[in-house]
């Protein structure tokens, strides 16, 4: 499902573990870090993903406290995301050229805008009846299922994926009721995505899964309150920042997995 996407953050992850980052990239990732209107996108929770991870320890831990901080801070406004991403497609634009991907900022502006309610939304699902957020608890259940969920795992698991390999996690840990909350919640706010993945979905999972309703014991825990300049301000070292990239690419693969 959504096999486009994955084939970007597969690629992507290749290409950044395999070289450095331009100095300009460096550096618009760099003031990125630094804003404080960046804030509601946690960057000192990612970072700690980063420095606190080797590429083959798991993430799981660091993503629960990335996205726990990030659900917890208010929604940010297209302003917001407009700057960031003007920012890092001028900044990034021959990683991303290499990639395939456009640099018209104003399609990857308005496509973004669009998607992020949605996707936040996704992120932020929260299981009551374990007291846990979805995607760590999905993670979870497929590294118990396969393999340490790593940032060398992760691009090798979505390489699989997009190969048409099986990636050995078993629908028993990607059929429950986070991933129905999830497609639900697809399903209203991205519906042309949701209608592309319904079929392989009511396949893998059966027909409740996509019959729009949400499970009693899957709760939204995105903050509904409005973003403000806050000092979520952080200090990120250039020598970090590659590692920091590839996080981000391996961390976004493992959503792609389970979408």
């Amino acid at each position: 499902m959504f096999f486009n996407f994955a084939v970007l953050l597969a690629g992507a992850g290749f290409a950044i573990a395999q070289s450095e980052l331009s100095s300009q990239c460096q550096t618009a990732l760099l003031n990125t870090a630094a804003s404080s209107s960046a804030a509601c996108l946690n960057p000192s929770g990612l970072v700690s993903l980063v420095v606190t991870n080797s590429n083959s320890s798991s993430i799981i831990p660091g993503v629960n406290t990335w996205l726990s901080g990030l659900c917890s801070q208010a929604a940010c406004s297209n302003s917001t995301l407009q700057t960031v991403v003007t920012d890092l497609v001028s900044g990034c634009s021959t990683e991303l050229s290499s990639l395939g991907v456009t640099t018209n900022s104003t399609d990857i502006v308005t496509s973004i805008q669009a998607a992020y309610p949605t996707v936040r939304q996704l992120m932020c699902l929260k299981d009551t009846s374990t007291s846990t957020l979805c995607v760590p608890e999905l993670l979870t259940s497929a590294q118990s299922a396969t393999t340490t969920i790593s940032l060398n795992n992760i691009v090798a698991l979505v390489t699989k994926l997009v190969s048409g390999q099986s990636t050995g996690i078993p629908s028993s840990a990607t059929c429950t009721n986070c991933t129905k909350a999830a497609y639900t919640i697809l399903s209203q706010g991205l519906p042309e995505v949701a209608s592309t993945a319904q079929s392989s979905f009511s396949s893998e999972c059966g027909t409740n899964y996509t019959d729009g309703q949400m499970p009693s014991d899957i709760q939204e825990t995105a903050s509904n309150s409005s973003s403000t300049t806050t000092s979520g301000a952080i200090a990120l070292s250039v020598g970090s920042l590659n590692m920091g990239a590839t996080a981000v690419v391996a961390v976004s693969a493992a959503f792609a997995i389970f979408a």
